[in-house]
């Protein structure tokens, strides 16, 4: 396996249009790393560069210490695993997971050796003389990482393999593509649309938007401490809760909303950061389970009246939203007895896990941990 190295990497069309803009990312090697954002952020246009499949307007990559900016796909010893599948309809899974290594002129022997291993790892020993139209869904895919196991490439690429199945299939090959990493011990690059995946699966996630990369970090570290806004919107399900407002000081420092409903003292753990900020806008943000409507369920909390709006149970979980300063609030409960929908509500939000964010840049004033 190798490391994959993109210094600077660009994408421009037409000479105007940027898809991709300075993109610097080492994926290290026996790493897992997923690209993620939303549509047209420029994640898969990245990873079709490393591939080879798109041209690079500006920057270098380098996979195994070599420079591939002008080597062509088929000498790059990567392999890649499509939305599609692309599988040949005519021939059986044998065959098509073979067809790579017979283009390179392998010998019969050892063909049959890389199948038969590629297949006991994927659990498709049986299905091995099937054409692809006579297989499921989730068996098409298993085929298509089969088909670049046999290869051993040096890096392995994912442009949203699991975005065609139905939901229940899509946790069960995450979880086989994750423990396939482990057996591999594989260098692996990863495009996906869906956060959850990106939190479950990737060692580290690049958060991409407009072709920029707006963090890079490991999952747990993205969810805490989200480096402005957009990430902290985009990481987590449901998403992180916003209200502007300003601080402002009386006695001590207020953050009060824009719409006058929510008024309370800035937690002294955040205090130092903004003794020079009063008058300032800021955007405020909480996650829905630092939200509960249980008194003392904090060490330290605000307290917030709320009109409860809708009630969605989960099973082991309850999410409730409500109205808060003319906006939709989110919160995540466990609790066997919940108010009923358009009740006022009495809301205990951590006052220990607040984000605030600068409202012109929307980047982060202040860590939720500091």
């Amino acid at each position: 396996m190798a490391e994959v190295i993109l210094q600077n990497v660009s994408k421009t069309y037409d000479g105007i249009n940027k898809a991709v803009q300075s993109v610097d990312l080492t994926v290290e090697d026996k790493e897992f790393v997923i690209l993620v954002g939303p549509s047209g952020c420029g994640k898969s246009t990245t990873l079709r560069m490393i591939a080879g499949l798109e041209d690079i307007s500006e920057g270098e990559i380098f996979i195994d210490n070599k420079k591939v900016n002008d080597v062509p796909p088929k000498d790059r010893d990567i392999a890649m695993v499509f939305q599609n599948y692309a599988l040949y309809p005519h021939l059986t899974v044998f065959e098509n997971m073979a067809f790579g290594l017979k283009i390179r002129k392998y010998d019969k022997k050892e063909i049959k050796q890389r199948v038969a291993e590629a297949a006991k790892i994927l659990d498709i020993e049986n299905l091995l003389n099937r054409k692809p139209k006579a297989l499921s869904g989730g068996q098409r895919q298993r085929v298509a990482v089969g088909r670049a196991i046999v290869r051993k490439p040096k890096v392995f690429l994912f442009d949203e393999p699991l975005s065609n199945l139905d939901a229940k299939l899509r946790v069960q090959m995450r979880t086989e593509i994750s423990k396939l990493h482990k057996k591999l011990d594989a260098t692996m690059v990863y495009v996906t649309h869906d956060q959850t995946e990106a939190m479950t699966m990737g060692d580290r996630i690049v958060v991409m938007k407009d072709g920029f990369v707006h963090q890079i970090d490991s999952p747990l570290n993205l969810y805490n401490n989200p480096v402005n806004k957009f990430v902290a919107s985009f990481i987590g399900s449901p998403s992180m809760n916003f209200i502007e407002g300003e601080i402002t000081k009386r006695e001590k420092l207020l953050f009060k909303s824009l719409h006058n409903s929510i008024e309370f003292n800035i937690p002294s753990k955040y205090a130092s950061r903004f003794n020079s900020m009063t008058d300032s806008k800021v955007i405020l943000g909480f996650r829905p389970e630092e939200i509960s409507l249980i008194p003392n369920d904090f060490e330290s909390a605000i307290t917030l009246n709320a009109k409860l709006e809708v009630i969605e149970p989960m099973g082991n979980e309850i999410f409730i939203y409500f109205t808060l300063d003319n906006q939709q609030i989110t919160g995540r409960i466990s609790l066997a007895k919940v108010p009923k929908a358009g009740e006022e509500v009495e809301l205990f939000i951590n006052s220990e896990n607040l984000h605030f964010f600068d409202s012109k840049t929307e980047s982060r004033l202040t860590r939720s941990n500091e």
